[in-house]
């Protein structure tokens, strides 16, 4: 494959032309002023009539040529960001693409390694439970990186709309925490709440998929020897703060905002799909929440902050 040389990249493109441009109306008000000088003397030399020939004002021509090369410098500017999204979008593209083929083939080859062993081999009982607890778990792994494309999709389309219903919010987290605890061996994850019972509109199925990426994400990117994940309810000026807090590698300052882009991955690692933290700010979003990061750092661990705004007293 033959190298672009550097004269063909869209920046040196960009970059001369707004040179070309800026020089030609230099040029050209130049010349006007010279041009509308030598005019003038000729006028008062030969003491002409200057009704006809002097009508237009000078300066006036040279304001609205250069408000005209201000509005084409300004819509080159326009298309040369625009166009350094789409390459930023499509780099994200191709990292998305990468990563999730990785969590697609990286399963689908364990099974396809247990299964052989189960065909070639007669396997006592314990050995055939262990190696069917490994097929269970990589096929849960599956089925959630499916289900992740599946949920972002639904959350994109203009037609979705959330099934609101009025329920205890910490009932809600005390239930899922305790039906799924299979799902977070992993680590240890803990559950405090300042409030007894907080009555507020959520979509149930949604909002426990904000919570599962969360938690998994915590304990995905996670290299203490006991995995801790601490969710924390509060009320503060009519809002309810839900803080997960986990002890994990933490977040470069530099990324905390980048984190819940599409597709964005921490150091571009092929680890996950990059649309966890995308979902999570889509459904906080849907529930007229927000969610940020904070972290001190990497090795300091992360806090998920989710803001809900209390509904009005009636």
């Amino acid at each position: 494959m033959i190298k672009s040389r550097w004269f063909y990249h869209p920046l040196f493109i960009f970059i001369f032309s707004l040179i070309a441009l800026g020089s030609s109306l230099i040029i050209y008000i130049r010349s006007y002023l010279q041009v509308n000088a030598a005019l003038e003397e000729v006028v008062l030399k030969y003491h002409l009539n200057t009704s006809s020939m002097l009508d237009t004002e000078t300066w006036v021509i040279v304001l609205i040529l250069s408000l005209l090369v201000a509005v084409i410098l300004a819509g080159l500017l326009i298309i040369y960001i625009y166009y350094q999204k789409m390459i930023q979008l499509y780099h994200l593209q191709q990292n998305f693409i990468n990563g999730f083929t990785h969590e697609l083939k990286t399963p689908i080859a364990s099974l396809q390694l247990f299964l052989e062993t189960f065909a070639r081999h007669e396997l006592p009982r314990d050995e055939q439970l262990k190696y069917l607890e490994y097929m269970k778990r990589d096929t849960l792994r599956l089925s959630d990186n499916v289900n992740r494309i599946l949920n972002l999709g639904r959350l994109e389309d203009r037609n979705f709309k959330a099934d609101f219903v009025e329920q205890d919010l910490v009932v809600l987290i005390e239930q899922f925490l305790s039906s799924t605890p299979h799902l977070f061996e992993e680590g240890k994850v803990t559950f405090h709440s300042e409030v007894r019972s907080l009555i507020l509109p959520i979509d149930t199925a949604l909002f426990e998929m904000l919570m599962m990426n969360l938690i998994t994400n915590a304990l995905i990117y996670n290299k203490s020897a006991l995995k801790t994940v601490e969710i924390e309810l509060s009320v503060i000026n009519k809002q309810a703060i839900l803080d997960f807090r986990d002890n994990g590698m933490g977040i470069d300052r530099s990324q905390v905002k980048k984190i819940f882009k599409k597709f964005f991955q921490v150091g571009k690692t092929t680890k996950g799909s990059g649309l966890g933290l995308y979902i999570v700010q889509s459904i906080a979003k849907l529930h007229k929440g927000d969610i940020q990061a904070i972290s001190m750092g990497p090795g300091t661990g992360s806090v998920f902050r989710l803001t809900l705004k209390l509904p009005e007293q009636k």
